[in-house]
C-alpha cells in the first residue's frame, strides 16, 4: 500500500509543481517591481481597483452577514441594483470565498492571493492535461504549464480583472475532461464532467464561453489526428458523449446564466463598435516574452522555449504527418479567426467588447503550448527540428526590435533563453550529471524569464492605467463616519466617492455612486436625468450632491472630503424616508431638464427655471436655435475666452448650473473657477457628462450670473439654470416625512411596510424601479409596481396596512427550468450507463 501510494505521489507531483512555480512567478514580480503587498506602489490596476476590490469587498460583506443585501439585490450602490449580474461577471470565481478569511481592511491582499491560486490552478490544469494526452519529459510539462498560467494575456490582461483567470482556469480543465470522456475509460466521466462545466461556467460565463470554443478546437483536432486504427464511428461518438456532457453542464448552471443574461441585455449600452484587425507585425511581436499592449493587441507570450518547442511542431518527423497537418492547422485558423471580422464577433458573444478585443488569446496561449508539448513528447531528433525554429524565432526578434510593444526585457531574455535552451538539447547525450545541470537551468531560467517578464509587462502598463492604493487611513476614517451616521433602513448614509466610483460597496454605507457593466440601463438614465455626472458611456455615475436629490432618495447624510485638505467630513441634511405615503394623484413637473425630473421624483415644485440670456461680448456669439445654447469664440479672441450668463430669479435662492456636455470651466462662489468637463474628456455627451454643479446664491437684486471659460465652441441645454427654493424643498421635506409609514424593514432582496390604516395614497420607495420587482398589498398576489419620478410606486387601497415588494431578476423562473431538466438529463445519463454496465463489455482502442 505504501508502495502505491509512493507511485502515486510521484505521478502528481508535477501538477502542483507547475501551480507553485507560475504562482512564485507572480509573486517574484510583485516583490521586483515593489507593488503590494511587497512595496509602496500600488497594484489595484483600472478596473481592480475600481470595481473587483470593492466587489469583493461587498461580497465579504454578505457572506458575513454585515452587509445589506444578498446575491439577488445590492442595496448599498445606486439607490438599489441587481447584483447576482456583478456577482457572475466580477466575484462569481470558486476562489472569491477566500475573503472571509481576511479582515475587511486587506481586500486588497485577498485578490492578490486569487490572482496567484487562479494562475497556479491554471498552470497545474495544464500540467496535468498534457501529461493525460500524451507521456513526455516531466520537467517540460512542468515548464509548459508554468508558460500557460503566466503567459502574456494572463498577466497583462487578466490579472487587473481577476475574474478573466477563471476562463485561463477553464480551458485546460474542459480539455482534461473532454480527453477523459475520449478515453472510454470510466463512465463516471460522463456523469462528474456536467457539475464541473457547471461550476466552470458560474465563475465567468464571458471568458469560460471562450474556453469551451478552445476546448471543442482541441478535441476536433483530437478527433481528426488520430490514426486510420480508430474508426470514424468511435471518433464521433467520443466527440458526441463530450458534447452532451458539456451541454448537460451549462444547462445546470442555467439558473445562474439566463438570469445574468437578462440582466445583461437590460444593461446600459455601450456604442457599437466596428472591430478593426491590428498589422501583422503587431500581432505576431506579441508572441515574444515581455512584450506589452494592453487592450490594443492580443497577449500572445508563452515564454521563449514553448515558444521555440511550439514552432519546431511542424519540422519535428518525430510526430506523425498527420498530427503535424491537423495541429497545425488549428493553430493557424485559430489565429486566422482572430483577425476576421465574423469569428472575432463569435468569440466575443457577438458583441464586440470596446477595449481589450483580443480576450480570446489565452485560447491561442493554450494551443501553443499544447503543440510544443506534443513536438517535445515525440522528441527533437533532427537538427531540422532544433534550427528550424532557432531561426525563426530569431528572426521574429529582429523584425520586432523597434516595435512598440517590445520591451527591454523581451530584447534581453530572449536570446539568453535560445543559447540556454539550445545547450540544454546539446546536452541531452552528455552524461547524467551534466544533463541535470542543464535541465535544472533551464527550468530555473523560464522561472526567471516569466518573473522579469511580468515584472516588465506591470511596469510597462502602469505608464498607461492608474492604479488605487490599498485600504490605508483614509479608507478607515471614512468608513468610521459612515457608520456613525448609519440610519438604514430609514434613511441612507452616503460615502462619497473619494476612493472609488464604487465606495458604497468599497467603504460601506448606501449611496447613489455605482460602476459596473451591468448597470440597468434604466437605472444609468434615470440618474443621468436626475443631473448625475457620468463616464464610460453612463456604465460609472457622478453624485451631484444635490439637496433635492438627497431629499427625494433619503440620503440624511454623507462624507465629503474638501478641495483643500484630505480629511473627511461628515455633512447631514433634512431628508424624506427611504418609505414615504404620498397623494393618489401624482405631481408632475413640468420644468426641463433634470430640474423637472427632480420635482416628479420629490413630489413637489422647488425650482425656479429662468430665461437665460447670453452677454454681449465681441470675443464670443451667443445663439438659441436648434433647441441650445451655441456660444462660439469668434475667430482671433484670444482663448479661452469668459463669457456670462445672464437670469432673474428670487434674491436668497441657490443657482444650479446643469449642462452635462459643456467642455470648459465655471465659476463657483467660494471655490473659484471648477472644471465642468475637461478639454480631454473622452466624448462629451456619450462616454462622460458633467454633472449639475452649485454656483451661488441669487442676489438681493435678484440677479443671476454665471461666468463661464471656454476655448471652443460648445452648446449648452436652453435652460441650463435652475434656482431652487430652500423653503420649499424644507416643506416638501417636512410634509413626506410626516407621511412615513409606521414600520419599514429590510430583507436581502425585499422589503416589508407596515402602514396605519387610512385613506387611499400610493407608497414610493425610493429606489428605481426595473424590471424583476413585484409588489403585494395586504398579502395579495403581487403585481408589478408603476412608479413616480422614477421611484417604485405601489398603489395602496384605503384600509391597507402592509405592502410588500421583492425583487426577482427576469429569467429566474426559465433558469431553474432549464436547470431541472438538465438535472433529469444527467439522471437519464445515469441510467443508460447502469443499463450498459451491466452488458459484457469489449475492449475498445484507446483513442
Amino acid at each position: 500500500m505504501n508502495r502505491g501510494f509512493a507511485a502515486r505521489a510521484g505521478r502528481q507531483w508535477p501538477a502542483p509543481a507547475a501551480g507553485v512555480a507560475a504562482g512564485l512567478t507572480f509573486v517574484i514580480s510583485g516583490i521586483i517591481r515593489g507593488t503590494y503587498p511587497f512595496g509602496d506602489r500600488p497594484r489595484s490596476t483600472n478596473d481592480l481597483g475600481q470595481q473587483f476590490v470593492p466587489m469583493y469587498a461587498h461580497y465579504r460583506d454578505m457572506l458575513t452577514g454585515r452587509g445589506v443585501g444578498d446575491l439577488l439585490f445590492n442595496w448599498s450602490s445606486g439607490f438599489g441594483v441587481p447584483f447576482l449580474g456583478d456577482f457572475m461577471a466580477y466575484v462569481g470565481s470558486p476562489l472569491s470565498w477566500i475573503v472571509v478569511l481576511f479582515p475587511r481592511d486587506h481586500i486588497d491582499l485577498a485578490l492578490f492571493l486569487v490572482d496567484v491560486l487562479a494562475i497556479g490552478l491554471a498552470a497545474g490544469a495544464m500540467t496535468t492535461y498534457l501529461r493525460r494526452l500524451r507521456p513526455g519529459p516531466v520537467w517540460i510539462a512542468v515548464v509548459a504549464g508554468i508558460s500557460y498560467g503566466a503567459c502574456g494575456w494572463a498577466i497583462d490582461d487578466a490579472a487587473y480583472m481577476s475574474v478573466w483567470l477563471n476562463g485561463l482556469v477553464a480551458f485546460p480543465v474542459l480539455c482534461l475532461l473532454c480527453e477523459w470522456i475520449l478515453s472510454r475509460r470510466s463512465a463516471v466521466s460522463l456523469l462528474v464532467t456536467p457539475f464541473v462545466v457547471a461550476l466552470l461556467w458560474t465563475s465567468h460565463f464571458y471568458t469560460v464561453y471562450m474556453a469551451t470554443i478552445g476546448a471543442a478546437i482541441v478535441v476536433v483536432a483530437r478527433i481528426l489526428a488520430y490514426d486510420a486504427t480508430v474508426s470514424w464511428r468511435t471518433r464521433l461518438t467520443g466527440g458526441l458523449r463530450c458534447v452532451v456532457a458539456i451541454g448537460i453542464g451549462i444547462g445546470l448552471a442555467a439558473p445562474f446564466l439566463l438570469p445574468t443574461f437578462r440582466i445583461v441585455q437590460a444593461a446600459r449600452p455601450s456604442p457599437d463598435v466596428t472591430f478593426k484587425p491590428i498589422s501583422a507585425i503587431d500581432f505576431l511581436a506579441r508572441l515574444l516574452p515581455g512584450s506589452e499592449g494592453v487592450g490594443a493587441t492580443p497577449g500572445l507570450a508563452v515564454g521563449t522555449v514553448l515558444l521555440l518547442l511550439a514552432v519546431s511542431f511542424p519540422f519535428n518527423r518525430a510526430v506523425p504527418g498527420r498530427e503535424r497537418i491537423v495541429w497545425s492547422a488549428a493553430v493557424v485558423l485559430t489565429v486566422f479567426s482572430m483577425q476576421v471580422d465574423f469569428t472575432h464577433d463569435v468569440w466575443h458573444g457577438f458583441d464586440t467588447p470596446n477595449g481589450s478585443q483580443y480576450r480570446q488569446a489565452f485560447i491561442v496561449c493554450g494551443l501553443l503550448v499544447i503543440l510544443g508539448w506534443l513536438s517535445a513528447a515525440a522528441g527533437l531528433r533532427t537538427m531540422l527540428a532544433v534550427a528550424a525554429p532557432v531561426c525563426i524565432v530569431l528572426i521574429l526578434y529582429l523584425v520586432m526590435w523597434n516595435v512598440r510593444t517590445t520591451t527591454t526585457t523581451t530584447r534581453i531574455v530572449v536570446p539568453l533563453l535560445i543559447v540556454i535552451a539550445a545547450g540544454t538539447w546539446f546536452a541531452r547525450r552528455r552524461p547524467d550529471r551534466l544533463r541535470r545541470v542543464a535541465v535544472a537551468l533551464l527550468v530555473g531560467a523560464v522561472i526567471a524569464e516569466v518573473s522579469v517578464s511580468s515584472a516588465a509587462i506591470d511596469a510597462q502598463r502602469s505608464k498607461i492605467l492608474s492604479a488605487k492604493a490599498p485600504w490605508g487611513e483614509q479608507h478607515t476614517a471614512i468608513r468610521g463616519l459612515v457608520e456613525s451616521a448609519a440610519d438604514w433602513p430609514t434613511h441612507r448614509a452616503a460615502p462619497g466617492a473619494d476612493q472609488t466610483v464604487n465606495d458604497p460597496m468599497l467603504i460601506g454605507g448606501q449611496g447613489p455612486q455605482y460602476y459596473s457593466s451591468t448597470i440597468p440601463d434604466r437605472v444609468s438614465q434615470q440618474l443621468l436625468d436626475l443631473g448625475f455626472g457620468y463616464s464610460s458611456y453612463g456604465r460609472a455615475t457622478i453624485d451631484p450632491q444635490n439637496p433635492v436629490v438627497d431629499a427625494a432618495f433619503a440620503i440624511r447624510s454623507r462624507v465629503v472630503v474638501g478641495d483643500d485638505d484630505d480629511v473627511p467630513k461628515l455633512e447631514t441634511y433634512d431628508a424624506a424616508p427611504l418609505v414615504t405615503v404620498r397623494p393618489v394623484k401624482p405631481f408632475s413637473s413640468r420644468d426641463p431638464g433634470p430640474f423637472g425630473v427632480q420635482e416628479t421624483a420629490l413630489g413637489a415644485d422647488v425650482y425656479t427655471i429662468p430665461k437665460v440670456l447670453g452677454e454681449k461680448d465681441p470675443d464670443v456669439t451667443v445663439s438659441d436655435r436648434r433647441g441650445g445654447l451655441t456660444i462660439t469664440p469668434t475667430p482671433g479672441a484670444a482663448l479661452p475666452v469668459e463669457t456670462r450668463l445672464h437670469a432673474t430669479c428670487v434674491p436668497g435662492s441657490e443657482i444650479w448650473f446643469a449642462a452635462p456636455t459643456y467642455v470648459g470651466d465655471v465659476f463657483v462662489d467660494g471655490r473659484g473657477w471648477v472644471t465642468n468637463l475637461d478639454p480631454k474628456a473622452k466624448s462629451p455627451g456619450i462616454y462622460s457628462g458633467a454633472p449639475m454643479l452649485r454656483v451661488g446664491t441669487v442676489g438681493t437684486e435678484g440677479k443671476v450670473d454665471v461666468t463661464l471659460r471656454l476655448a471652443a465652441r460648445t452648446k449648452l441645454p436652453l435652460s441650463p439654470i435652475g434656482c431652487l427654493h430652500r423653503d420649499r424643498l424644507d416643506a416638501a421635506v417636512a410634509q413626506l416625512s410626516a407621511s412615513k409609514a409606521s414600520e419599514v424593514s429590510v430583507g436581502g432582496h425585499s422589503i416589508h411596510v407596515r402602514l396605519q390604516p387610512g385613506d387611499a395614497a400610493t407608497v414610493v420607495i425610493a429606489v428605481i424601479r426595473i424590471d424583476g420587482w413585484r409588489c403585494s398589498v395586504d398579502g395579495k398576489p403581487g403585481r408589478n409596481p408603476s412608479t413616480r419620478g422614477g421611484l417604485v410606486a405601489v398603489a395602496a387601497p384605503a384600509g391597507t396596512s402592509e405592502v410588500s415588494c421583492s425583487y426577482r431578476p427576469v429569467g429566474a423562473r426559465t433558469g431553474l427550468a432549464i436547470g431541472a431538466i438538465a438535472l433529469l438529463g444527467l439522471l437519464a445519463v445515469a441510467g443508460v450507463l447502469l443499463v450498459v454496465r451491466r452488458r459484457p463489455r469489449r475492449p475498445s482502442p484507446r483513442l
